[in-house]
């Protein structure tokens, strides 16, 4: 099933970019060692460190909404029958998830475009590295968060007419 596909790629991606983690607690350990213990900081880990942090974050966001895990208000929300919450899930996905994503999704590709065309760099950091293929991750990134918010979507929506535990 499609849904099943989205799930498959949100959670290998999910799993796959977990390990930034590692990569940026180096960056960042190195830059800590080079700095107060050498004296001697580096020109290339604050930009570094940011990509890198941005993609976690932008990559992972499909992941996290598979397992359920963004940050909910639960003082009512758990106390709900399945049936009650799947409702407020399709209420919201409709009013503010769909287009506030679709939105951000749509004013990336110009974004990203122009990135591209001028051969974006950095002016943040000394060594002003490209920019364009990180600012490429964020289209991806949100276009596969809206892909997973289509499959939790009508995963509630099915809920919400059946009564049936999505699957």
């Amino acid at each position: 099933m499609f849904f099943t596909l989205i799930d498959r790629i949100s959670e290998l991606t999910g799993r796959a970019i977990s390990w930034l983690v590692i990569l940026l607690t180096l960056v960042l350990g190195y830059e800590i060692c080079a700095r107060y213990l050498f004296g001697a900081p580096t020109k290339w880990a604050f930009d570094l460190s940011y990509m890198i942090g941005g993609t976690f974050f932008l990559m992972g966001e499909a992941y996290t909404l598979k397992h359920r895990q963004h940050v909910r208000i639960d003082i009512f929300y758990g106390r709900f029958s399945p049936r009650t919450r799947a409702g407020i899930d399709v209420f919201f996905y409709l009013l503010l998830f769909f287009p506030l994503w679709i939105g951000i999704l749509y004013a990336l590709f110009p974004y990203v475009a122009f990135s591209w065309q001028m051969g974006e760099r950095s002016m943040q950091g000394y060594w002003q590295p490209i920019l364009y293929p990180f600012k490429t991750v964020m289209p991806i990134g949100v276009g596969l968060f809206l892909l997973q918010g289509i499959a939790e979507f009508c995963r509630s929506l099915r809920v919400l007419i059946k009564g049936e535990a999505a699957q």
